[in-house]
Formats: structure tokens, sequence, C-alpha cells
């Protein structure tokens, strides 16, 4: 997996408002690892719906979604927050 620009980095850095965002579920008193794993394939069914990205990279706590090389989402299991870019 290629290196993320520093634009790359910017972005995913600077995300005011969260286009997927599973806290409340991931505070809740059901948590657990299934809960954990079922929100991230939520999120990237919602992801591939979005994009259809072509290619995916974890990161440690954060995954980056790819189409065409392009940066087109991420999503931070860590946190239980993502965004699908639209442009």
């Amino acid at each position: 997996m290629r290196q993320l620009t520093s634009e790359e980095h910017f972005a995913i850095n600077n995300v005011e408002t969260y286009s997927i965002d599973f806290q409340r579920e991931a505070d809740s008193d059901e948590y657990s690892e299934k809960l954990e794993q079922e929100l991230i394939d939520r999120a990237e069914a919602i992801i591939l719906e979005a994009t259809n990205f072509t290619d995916s990279d974890d990161l440690g706590g954060l995954t980056i979604y790819f189409k065409d090389d392009k940066l087109v989402a991420f999503y931070d299991y860590e946190q239980y927050l993502g965004t699908v870019f639209t442009n």
C-alpha cells in the first residue's frame, strides 16, 4: 500500500462531521468484541456501497479505503468514527 500524502493526512485528521458514527452503540452496556466486529463490518458495508472501493489498508486502529489509488474513506475502529469523502 502506498503512503498517504500530506493532503490525505490533513483530510483524515481534520474531519469536523463524521458520516459514520457508532460511538453511542459502542458505549452501550451491550458492548462486546462481537459488537465491535459488527460495527467494523457495518462501516465497511457503508463505505463499499458509497464508494465501490478497490483497496484498503489497516494502519492499526484506522482502516483507509482507496478507489483507483484515490483516498475515498476511512474508519477509525478504536473511536468508532469514519468518513466517506464526497469529492
